[in-house]
């Protein structure tokens, strides 16, 4: 138990408030108000994106490898995986307003398994080919690494429900990207 608490206590660690902190910016006053990479990187540039997309990877790297290392079952580590998610989403300390999870849930996809993860990278290519939006493939990916997880790995429902939390996150860039343009 204590396991999954200080999962979620490192996914309230948002690393673009701590970027936008150092650089002077209230972040979650700027574009979208989100304290993610998307916009860290629209608001502070592409030198904070990626620091921030990295960091909050981290995360969810760290949580899995953690894990692996006490040697603790795979149901705590999948449960870990949601609590860091959770905690990146809702932080406590800022009202639940956090990011919308992408990094960190991909970094713990990576990390959980790296040849399932593979199954992300072709639902979410498959998807930008059709698509041409890296939200709504990102969605996709997520939706096959989900099934096939579910498939393969006898917990990867539980990683599943992190995954739904993030597509959930998601969703006002979804519809924004899915209506149909009055103007075409």
């Amino acid at each position: 138990m204590l396991f999954i608490i200080a999962s979620y206590l490192l996914g309230t660690i948002l690393i673009a408030a701590v970027v936008a902190k150092i650089r002077g910016v209230k972040l979650h006053e700027q574009n979208s108000g989100n304290l993610g990479a998307r916009n860290a990187g629209r608001t502070l540039g592409k030198s904070a994106f990626v620091i921030v997309a990295i960091g909050d990877g981290l995360k969810g790297v760290a949580v899995v490898v953690a894990g692996r290392v006490l040697e603790l079952p795979e149901l705590t580590i999948a449960v870990a995986i949601l609590a860091v998610v959770l905690g990146h989403l809702y932080p406590f300390w800022n009202s639940g307003k956090g990011g919308k999870g992408v990094a960190t849930v991909i970094g713990a996809m990576l990390a959980f398994s790296p040849l399932i993860f593979l199954s992300f990278l072709a639902g979410f290519l498959i998807c930008l080919g059709i698509t041409k939006s890296a939200t709504l493939s990102m969605c996709g990916g997520f939706i096959v690494y989900g099934i096939v997880t579910g498939i393969y790995i006898e917990v990867g429902f539980i990683v599943s429900i992190a995954l739904l939390l993030v597509i959930w996150k998601q969703r006002h860039s979804i519809i924004e990207r899915v209506k149909p343009n009055v103007l075409e």
